[in-house]
């Protein structure tokens, strides 16, 4: 078991506060830090158990006897998480071999304009994009979500609409045109207020990205409408953006 004390002090009043970190005897202890998988007791001001049974550090107060879960236990865990990466429709080029077609809309009312990729329900069609991957990316799968509207009403709520993506990555020196990744493919259904309504899938399953990914890769992402599956939307499906979702496993560190 270890403490750390900290003390507050007044330096002067033309100064303002400062503040330091020191071991300081005269202070009463105010962290308590155990591990195990036994309940630790403690009348210091506040508890951290490293819980080995849960799996979780977790914190007390002396005022309040209820454990809090703070984070898993493994330093790989803290401070890293997941984080998010936008792609608008604008930002995808169409392939010259069936490609999507780019377009925009106003919404009247509130004049919301909305730029988009047209997918057709019957010939498989594409958009493409390359991007840098976060330096903190863990190069692991990701995992992605389409924002899309049907292009029109005369639909049935409960079609389904089939999106498709695939990657891979390209370092320093490799060819580019090198075969992609497994694709995944994630299912929708139309709402019921059919074009009126945004609508947000689902996360596909996880995506491995093609290649050996290594920090600094640029990453080409190719998105298509799934037909040959299980769509049975009889429209073109607008899709107006994708939402990429990654695991940050290390530190940034300066150039």
């Amino acid at each position: 078991m270890s403490q750390h004390d900290f003390e507050i002090t007044n330096a002067d009043a033309n100064t303002g506060i400062t503040m330091r970190a020191a071991i300081n005897a005269a202070l009463q202890a105010l962290v308590s830090l155990s591990s195990g998988a036994a309940e630790p007791t403690t009348t210091y001001a506040y508890q951290l158990w490293a819980d080995t049974t849960s799996g979780f550090v977790r914190q007390r107060n002396a005022a309040n006897s209820a454990w809090i879960n703070l984070f898993p236990l493994g330093i790989a865990d803290i401070g890293l998480g997941y984080d998010v990466i936008w792609i608008p429709a604008n930002a995808m080029s169409p392939l010259y071999t069936n490609g999507a077609a780019p377009a925009s809309t106003e919404y009247p009312t509130n004049d919301i304009q909305c730029d988009y990729l047209a997918f057709d329900p019957a010939t498989e069609e594409f958009a493409a994009f390359n991007i840098a991957m976060p330096e903190a990316w863990d190069l692991g799968t990701v995992k992605v979500k389409f924002y899309w509207i049907p292009v029109t009403s005369a639909g049935a709520p409960g079609d389904t609409v089939e999106w498709k993506i695939a990657a891979n990555a390209i370092s320093n020196d490799d060819e580019v045109d090198t075969a992609m990744g497994t694709a995944q493919v994630i299912s929708d259904a139309v709402l019921t207020g059919e074009a009126a309504d945004l609508h947000i899938t689902a996360a596909t399953p996880a995506l491995t990205i093609g290649g050996t990914p290594a920090l600094g890769d640029m990453v080409h992402f190719k998105v298509s409408r799934n037909v040959s599956g299980t769509d049975t939307f009889a429209y073109d499906a607008l899709l107006f953006g994708i939402l990429i979702q990654i695991k940050k496993g290390v530190t940034v560190v300066a150039w």
